[in-house]
């Protein structure tokens, strides 16, 4: 068997394979960069802005959530029919704006509707990149580069703990700044239009990546309906095309609950202020994040070209068993640095399934289907993630121990509920890729 899909008839755009991997993961990358800002900034916006934590929680979570989880597979099946370059180049000016409005933000209602958007945009991001990456890229080394598209989400959730920590820092030891014609705006809020500036600077690079050019015939004749066919994919298998999402979604519950909160906590535990917190946590995430997601694509990928065709299941569950019981003793030592050690294992083992878990579904799906199924795949880790994560970590704060320094025993709870769900589905969906290996051994369990 070949190791690529079999080509397309004709191409457009200039790079291909790797060159594309790398302007997909400088995207993701700046995604997370525009993601993960707000949660260095949550005591500053707090006190300029007067939000309570329940708020903090619906702007973390569900305002980011609603439209990256609603915006998704309508995305997916527009760039399975239409130009992935264009759409992508649209998605990324549109968060970048959006991040900037989030700088002029004077009220929750206006903070709110530019995480909205944010999370609109950022929804076509992923979709695309897999679809794009699984045209280019030998089948074989797919779960690799999924891992390195994915370094962008950890270097720039990274950059913007450590990074924002610094400029917050920097810009407050002159106050509050007056542009002309915007008015004047505080440290936190210059972040923001700074980061989003950039975002749509950049992106006109999506012009740049090559991708496969389809006959009109050959794409996926759906009748009025244009997601009926995705559905009739999806009943063929739903426990591959759906259970699989799930399970990885149920790990992204306790992984968005840390990513969002984690600073929060160092801060109201330790009492470091914003930039020591940045520093420490950012370079934690960042570093670990990035040699794990490396490490561990490596590994996934061995293994299942050597026959471990349950691989992208079976290490993430090996993984959460390693990470959680580290991630409690951290927390309940109050020891900074304990914490920090346990951080390592976490981000290092089990975040690093966001490289290669998409893998599995891509080598699965049919070529016409692949943005639409990452789409899905997409949607259950976001409304998983992002609506339970965050605000279960403040409801239990606020509603159950209502004590705002107790809030690591809220990270805690989240994972003594969500960390035996996960294995569990994790388990079933390694049977399920066990047999379809079996229906399907001499095509590697992919249609394409």
């Amino acid at each position: 068997m070949d190791d690529m899909s079999p080509p397309a008839p004709q191409t457009r755009g200039l790079f291909s394979g790797w060159a594309l991997v790398a302007i997909l993961m400088l995207f993701y990358f700046l995604s997370f960069v525009d993601r993960a800002l707000i949660s260095l900034m949550v005591e500053p916006i707090q006190h300029d802005l007067k939000f309570t934590d329940m708020q903090m929680g619906l702007l973390l979570g569900p305002a980011f959530g609603i439209f990256y989880a609603a915006a998704g597979i309508p995305l997916g099946r527009l760039m399975d029919r239409y130009s992935k370059r264009w759409l992508c180049m649209a998605v990324v000016s549109f968060w970048g704006l959006s991040t900037a409005i989030s700088g002029m933000a004077s009220s929750f209602a206006l903070f709110f509707a530019s995480r909205l958007g944010l999370g609109a945009g950022e929804a076509g991001l992923s979709p695309a990149a897999y679809s794009l990456i699984a045209e280019q890229v030998p089948r074989k080394r797919l779960a690799t580069a999924y891992s390195f598209y994915t370094v962008g989400a950890f270097a720039g959730g990274g950059l913007a703990i450590v990074g924002g920590g610094w400029v917050v820092h920097a810009l407050s030891a002159s106050g509050s700044v007056t542009i002309p014609l915007l008015g004047r705006f505080h440290p936190w809020q210059l972040t923001f239009l700074l980061v989003g500036g950039l975002t749509i600077l950049a992106a006109p690079l999506a012009l740049l990546l090559r991708e496969n050019v389809r006959a009109a015939s050959t794409r996926p004749q759906d009748g009025a309906q244009p997601s009926s066919g995705l559905w009739a994919l999806i009943r063929t298998d739903p426990l591959f095309y759906l259970g699989y999402p799930f399970a990885f979604g149920s790990v992204n519950v306790i992984v968005t609950a840390f990513h969002v909160w984690t600073p929060a906590y160092m801060g109201r535990t330790y009492g470091w202020p914003i930039e020591t917190v940045g520093l420490a946590y950012g370079t934690t995430q960042g570093i670990a994040g990035v040699i794990g997601l490396l490490g561990m694509g490596w590994l996934v990928e061995r293994l299942y070209n050597r026959g471990m065709v349950d691989a992208h299941a079976k290490v993430p569950a090996i993984a959460l068993c390693l990470s959680i019981p580290a991630m409690i003793a951290g927390i309940l030592s109050h020891s900074p640095t304990a914490f920090l050690l346990a951080s390592i294992i976490f981000w290092g083992a089990t975040y690093t399934y966001a490289g290669y878990a998409p893998a599995a579904l891509q080598l699965g799906t049919p070529a016409s289907f692949r943005a639409s199924i990452g789409a899905v795949y997409v949607t259950f880790l976001s409304v998983m993630g992002l609506f339970i994560g965050p605000t279960m970590v403040s409801w239990f704060t606020e509603a159950v121990l209502q004590d705002k320094a107790k809030i690591g025993l809220s990270l805690v709870f989240v994972m003594i509920v969500w960390a035996p769900i996960a294995l569990t589905a994790l388990m079933v969906v390694a049977r399920k890729l066990r047999a379809r290996h079996a229906m399907a051994p001499s095509a590697e369990h992919a249609v394409v």
